[in-house]
């Protein structure tokens, strides 16, 4: 075993083994270990991309909510996701899912936030077969959204963003369209940063 093999392996060189060529690859680990440190001081000072919350936002998230349906709570769920839903995909990627709104009354809204790009890709094609269509949404790399028109009524009902990263679903009783849901898509987004 050489020395820079004994040191990538977390051990030690004993002083006696010391040759021209282990201190020459011990400088080598050493420069790149520096460079590698160099980098990612450089990366995290130029900004990092955004990050999902690991509990619900309820300091955030209330004051928009209570904008749209007054009286609105944090509602704690103890959620049972059934399979291949995206609740399941969320939590099963490390999301967090949030219940906000008047539990007795059913309105409200449940808010996702998962650090998965590849969970939000994986339920794309599903979104699809389910109706959603692609939207434009300020802010988002990408959008889906799940609207029905019944007459003159139109509801807005699930809403799955990706912000960097981040797979954001805000699923609503009370939302008529993406317009009006802007406030609440902008304060989902900012608890990722």
């Amino acid at each position: 075993i050489t020395g820079a093999q004994r040191l990538m392996d977390g051990g030690s060189i004993p002083p006696s083994s010391t040759s021209s060529d282990t201190l020459n690859a011990m400088n080598i680990i050493r420069r790149v270990l520096g460079a590698t440190a160099v980098i990612t001081g450089i990366l995290t000072a130029c900004g990092s991309s955004a990050t999902a919350p690991t509990s619900c936002p309820t300091d955030e998230i209330l004051p928009t909510m209570n904008r749209y349906v007054e009286g609105s709570v944090f509602i704690d769920t103890p959620w049972e996701p059934a399979p291949d839903t995206d609740l399941a995909a969320a939590i099963n990627a490390g999301g967090v899912a949030c219940a906000y709104g008047i539990q007795e009354a059913e309105v409200g809204a449940a808010i996702l936030w998962t650090p998965s790009k590849d969970a939000f890709a994986d339920r794309r094609v599903q979104w699809q077969i389910d109706g959603h269509r692609k939207v434009d949404v300020a802010g988002a790399d990408e959008a889906w959204a799940l609207e029905e028109t019944n007459g003159e009524e139109q509801h807005l009902w699930a809403l799955n963003l990706l912000v960097d990263d981040v797979w954001i679903s805000i699923n609503a009783t009370f939302l008529r369209d993406l317009s009006q849901a802007q406030p609440l898509v902008d304060v989902a987004m900012s608890v990722t940063s």
